[in-house]
């Protein structure tokens, strides 16, 4: 986290503390904060346009007419670790906990697209997330979960797991039009990351838009898409930055489909989803769910002429944000964690991940994973947030903020589509010379200090005040899961796999929706590697633009 200059002030805690008589006060995003507001500092406001009633556009104070007093925020924890074995397991310990949903976070090799035996990759199986080669590891993941009830998010692109996934429920007898989950499949959260065995942004766009057309006719239930804006933001872009940059992206996707018209834009637009950060600039966290609530609902209505309000919704998982947690004193990080969920419920979310307080140096322990889960049943059953509907609403501070924070999101939302679009900024490099810029702004912020960050810059102890617990994977996971793979590999039948991927091949050159064969090539027992290797083959590998 950066070293401070003056280790005494730094022990003290007495590091860049400003003097209002010689400073202005931001926010975390650089928006000047006044000592006090009044009713003047909103009276652009109008009620039934800008603010209006929960469950009714433009959703500012909830997207639900009930919210929480209808139904509780779901607590899902995204996880996974070893095998599909170990995190069976832990998804069913997460369950018996009391939490309401699956989240499945892929290991590397998974992420990026490899199969587990592949030489460039082998060493990181299962070592942050599970691997998922195939159907069998799928069904292995899902054994005796009850997906009928809970509903589970996969954090993939493509719809590739997904397939996986609908191929499992059906051969339970489930039918997939009435399952419940969500599929990342955003290009911004992949792009953002230095992965290798990339297709270009373009690529991703094609693949998530006709991942978003089969589930409209095939799995209307289903959220096919979580716009998400976490790994944007934990490299250090600000609170309107995320938002521009959001729905930038969601811009392209409703283009794409304008220029298919495959797909009526109510139908397509209907089952969109959005994944946040939460950080620690509390007020201004509450205040950016809910401009972006009312941006979404103008982009919906007012430029796109959508008239069906549940098109509207912005629907929103938020998560802890894991670059505002510390190594130092770890159990620090418990505190963040509980105001970053508290900002995500007053701030109105649907679904909320709250951070093990030790994942800054390992995959959260046992422990850590029942604090997590804990902290959102407090807030659920113990505080009372939950009692009323936008409590905060009305107050002239956090109106004001929220203008403002929708304001400059507008403005840098602007900036990119006046380049062609987020699909072109990011192949250009733009977005990543922004992260670039973003994140050596915080990192000098914080050795300097004008970022106090207590147990780091402020507070600072000579030692460790105590022991963390550590979470180690099992260092013979990678072979198990290797083994596992070339079993498969010769118990299936070779042909049929190969022309199941050529079918997919020919599909993707045709330019047709893909996943029809994709479903095709996963019940024939393709792997992942071997699929995404088809897109490969037509669309090449995109160099990651590291420079900007």
């Amino acid at each position: 986290m950066g070293q401070v200059p003056d280790e005494t002030s730094a022990k003290r805690g007495a590091a860049v503390i400003p003097n209002k008589k010689e400073a202005q006060l931001l926010s975390s995003s650089g928006i000047p904060i006044k000592e006090v507001y009044t009713p003047g500092d909103t009276t652009e406001i109008d009620y039934n346009k800008d603010i209006g009633l929960p469950g009714e556009p433009p959703y500012t104070r909830g997207v639900y007419r009930s919210m929480y007093r209808g139904q509780l925020w779901t607590i899902r924890r995204l996880s996974g670790f070893n095998t599909p074995e170990d995190s069976n397991k832990l998804y069913r310990e997460e369950y018996e906990l009391g939490q309401t949903g699956f989240a499945v976070a892929p290991d590397i090799s998974t992420c990026v697209g490899m199969d587990c035996d592949d030489p460039r990759v082998s060493a990181d199986v299962g070592h942050s997330g599970v691997p998922v080669c195939s159907i069998e590891d799928m069904e292995t993941l899902l054994d005796g979960l009850p997906i009928e009830r809970a509903s589970t998010y996969l954090a993939e692109k493509h719809g590739i797991l997904t397939a996986m996934y609908f191929a499992v429920a059906e051969k339970r007898g489930l039918d997939i039009t009435q399952l419940r989950g969500t599929t990342a499949n955003c290009m911004l959260a992949w792009t953002v990351l230095n992965l290798p065995n990339q297709v270009p942004p373009q690529a991703y766009l094609r693949y998530a838009v006709d991942f978003i057309e089969w589930c409209a006719e095939h799995a209307p239930k289903w959220y096919p898409i979580s716009f998400d804006s976490y790994n944007t933001r934990d490299l250090g872009l600000n609170a309107w930055q995320e938002l521009g940059i959001l729905f930038a992206t969601t811009v392209d996707y409703i283009e794409e489909e304008k220029r298919r018209g495959r797909v009526p834009l109510d139908r397509f637009v209907r089952r969109f989803s959005f994944n946040t950060a939460a950080h620690n600039d509390f007020f201004e966290e509450i205040a950016k769910l809910r401009a972006a609530r009312r941006m979404w609902s103008r982009i919906v209505r007012e430029r796109y002429g959508i008239e069906d309000p549940r098109c509207g919704q912005f629907r929103v998982h938020v998560q802890s944000s894991g670059s505002t947690h510390t190594t130092q004193e770890p159990y620090n990080n418990l505190v963040r964690i509980a105001y970053q969920v508290l900002a995500g419920v007053l701030g109105g979310a649907q679904s909320i991940h709250a951070n093990g307080y030790d994942e800054g140096v390992c995959l959260p322990t046992d422990e850590s994973m029942l604090l997590s889960i804990r902290t959102e049943q407090i807030l659920q059953f113990e505080t009372g947030v939950t009692n009323t509907i936008d409590p905060l609403g009305g107050s002239w501070y956090l109106e004001n903020l929220t203008n403002e924070l929708e304001r400059r999101a507008w403005e840098y939302m602007q900036k990119i589509e006046d380049m062609g679009g987020m699909a072109k900024a990011i192949a250009s490099g733009w977005v990543h010379n922004e992260y670039k810029n973003a994140t050596i702004e915080r990192a000098t912020k914080t050795t300097s200090g004008e970022i106090p960050i207590i147990g780091v810059n402020r507070f600072r102890l000579e030692k460790e005040p105590y022991r963390v617990p550590f979470f180690r994977p099992d260092p013979q996971s990678p072979q198990r899961q290797i083994d596992k793979l070339r079993q498969l590999r010769e118990r299936r039948d070779r042909a049929k796999v190969m022309q199941a991927l050529k079918k997919l091949e020919e599909a993707t050159r045709r330019g047709d929706n893909v996943m029809p064969a994709t479903m095709e090539a996963v019940k024939a027992y393709a792997t992942l590697g071997e699929i995404v290797n088809v897109q490969l083959s037509v669309y090449g590998e995109w160099p990651f633009p590291i420079y900007g």
